[in-house]
């Protein structure tokens, strides 16, 4: 499978997202994809590229106040450039 091209704006979502989740991981952080452990790349690429849609972030503390996971779920479908309004 021939892996998409990021346009520029992509490759730096990407990139700054893939930091992001790297630095949380050697926290201990736990961190899914739409219910699923995924590498941090295939994270990092889902959220960054958009093209299934929007992901967002759900942060989890303990009782501590501490994060112990990063939950990230769809939250919308992309429709290619073209938005439609409910009234």
């Amino acid at each position: 499978m021939k892996k998409k091209k990021f346009t520029k704006e992509e490759r730096v979502r990407y990139d700054t997202l893939l930091k992001q989740i790297k630095r949380y991981e050697k926290r201990g952080v736990e961190i899914t994809l739409s219910g699923e452990r995924r590498s941090p790349e295939e994270i990092a690429s889902a959220c960054a590229v958009k093209e299934h849609g929007c992901y967002m972030g759900d942060y989890v503390w303990d009782e501590q106040g501490s994060l112990t996971e990063i939950r990230y779920e769809k939250i919308g479908q992309e429709t290619g450039g073209t938005s439609r309004k409910s009234l």
